[in-house]
């Protein structure tokens, strides 16, 4: 009895371990993710740019990483030159995110002008903020819509890409994680590149003219 008793309880601790939720901690490199941003604006938001022999998602790229590996994240990728080109060629293998540059280089000069006029600003979330809907046609607010939804496209594969050169489950819980940092990246480098007289919004919510 004593014997079944201590196999019942060695069954019952293995089952939750094995179901234990393991925290991972995601290496993230900010200076080559902003790289990375710039990269893929400069090359994916140019007109009539088509790359066709770039691989569609889940062509390359190696087999989905087990939920129970263990690694060292910092021990290659840290390290490791051209990290930035890395991330965006990882990026280009994402149909989705690809098709949402290009969308957002097809309106950007409409985007401009409201920038231009005050309509809209570059909020601290990384989206493209009213602040005079007044100035705004219904147009204008549904590209403000759909250039809001390529933004959020972008930084989830951002996210995506940076789980994946950390080797570690691209699972809800590592997006969470790295999606902040991810937000900021983007719109950091959106108000770095603003242009002067357009609206921009710092970190804690306070609207000035660059």
């Amino acid at each position: 009895m004593r014997k079944k008793n201590f196999i019942m309880i060695a069954v019952f601790f293995l089952v939750v371990v094995s179901c234990a939720v393991i925290t991972v901690n995601i290496y993230f490199p900010e200076k080559d993710v902003k790289e990375a941003y710039k990269a893929l604006e400069k090359e994916l938001m140019a007109p009539g740019k088509v790359d066709k022999d770039k691989p569609k998602e889940g062509e390359s790229g190696g087999k989905p990483e087990s939920s129970l590996r263990f690694e060292f994240v910092r021990s290659v990728y840290a390290q490791e030159a051209g990290l930035s080109e890395k991330i965006a060629e990882i990026i280009k293998r994402m149909p989705e995110v690809v098709n949402a540059y290009r969308e957002m280089g097809a309106r950007l000069s409409h985007m401009d002008r409201l920038r231009e006029n005050g309509a809209v600003g570059e909020g601290n979330n990384g989206m493209l903020l009213i602040r005079e809907e007044r100035l705004l046609t219904g147009e204008d607010k549904r590209l403000i819509a759909m250039e809001n939804e390529n933004r959020r496209t972008v930084i989830n594969g951002m996210a995506r890409a940076i789980i994946r050169i950390n080797r570690v489950p691209e699972n809800e819980e590592n997006l969470k994680q790295v999606m902040p940092q991810a937000i900021k990246q983007f719109a950091d480098l959106r108000r770095d590149s603003a242009k002067k007289g357009w609206w921009i919004q710092d970190q804690y919510g306070n609207w000035s003219r660059k």
